[in-house]
């Protein structure tokens, strides 16, 4: 039996091959790209949630102990290192509460808020009968500038503080800011 070039119909004729390699290479190229872009986007999500939820949880623990506190203290002693409230630094004085939340009557903590390099603390000096847990504690590690401003230079009087707080973060292609004032009024003001 004879068969003819005509009636042998196995395989890909070159064109059809060709054709089958640039679609699939086409359909690699925009996967490629595709995750490219879904990467850098991810990135980008994340430096800005850092960047803001930092601003956030800042504006979160100063207004959290400015709200009940009493007065704003030109300087206080904190375990021999003495912090002044000046237009970078905070320093408060802040009723002490037991264990339910009430207010102890003339007992008092002492907090001051302050940036070393992008770092910005707490420091807290809890009274021994307090419920409060005295320490320092990390606030935010993306601080570009945390100032405070006073309505008034006499510390004693002080009853509002407006905080200025500027966070900073960076991808691999751009550098990411955020920008959070707030005026805290003291309590009994």
């Amino acid at each position: 039996m004879k068969f003819s070039p005509r009636t042998i119909q196995g395989g890909f004729s070159f064109i059809e091959m060709v054709i089958v390699i640039a679609v699939g290479t086409t359909m690699l190229i925009v996967l490629g790209a595709l995750i490219f872009n879904f990467n850098k986007a991810s990135i980008y999500q994340q430096t800005l949630v850092q960047s803001s939820g930092s601003a956030n949880a800042l504006l979160r623990e100063i207004k959290s102990f400015t709200l009940p506190a009493n007065a704003v203290l030109g300087t206080h002693t904190f375990s021999s290192t003495t912090h002044t409230s000046t237009t970078t630094s905070l320093v408060l004085r802040i009723p002490s509460i037991n264990s339910s939340g009430s207010v102890l009557t003339n007992t008092y903590d002492y907090a001051a808020f302050y940036v070393v390099g992008t770092r910005a603390y707490r420091l807290l000096e809890a009274n021994a009968l307090s419920n409060r847990t005295s320490g320092t504690k990390l606030l935010s590690s993306t601080i570009s500038a945390l100032t405070f401003a006073y309505d008034t230079t006499d510390f004693a009087a002080v009853s509002i503080v407006t905080v200025d707080i500027q966070t900073q973060a960076s991808t691999t292609q751009e550098i990411l800011t955020d920008q959070r004032i707030e005026q805290i009024r003291l309590r009994n003001h």
